[in-house]
């Protein structure tokens, strides 16, 4: 149970049933792939104490705050970094080939 909950916050995950999914297909942290009944899913979490849980989810929590400020900004991007929050990169190449045969057509 311990290696669903960290994979439900350290990777992300959105959905419950996603991790339950990548726990058959490839497996999560250091538990082997493996399929498990909904039944016995269930049964496990609602075994799970919920001040483990807590102490889990915050210790994850913390973990990937304090990961988030280690990240160094290269110094080609530092007035970057210091003007925006984030930068987002569009593929435009999609755009392109509409334009192209809407072109073709007139």
């Amino acid at each position: 149970m311990a290696a669903i909950v960290l994979s439900l916050v350290y990777r992300q995950i959105q959905h419950f049933t996603d991790v339950l999914r990548c726990l058959e297909v490839e497996g999560l942290l250091w538990a082997e792939a493996i399929s498990v009944s909904r039944q016995a899913r269930s049964q496990r979490l609602e075994s799970l104490p919920s001040d483990l849980f807590i102490k889990l989810f915050e210790q994850v929590i913390e973990r990937l705050a304090a990961k988030k400020n280690k990240n160094e900004v290269a110094p080609m991007w530092v007035s970057v970094a210091s003007s925006f929050n984030a930068v987002w990169i569009v593929d435009a190449s999609t755009l392109e080939a509409v334009k192209k045969h809407l072109g073709q057509l007139q």
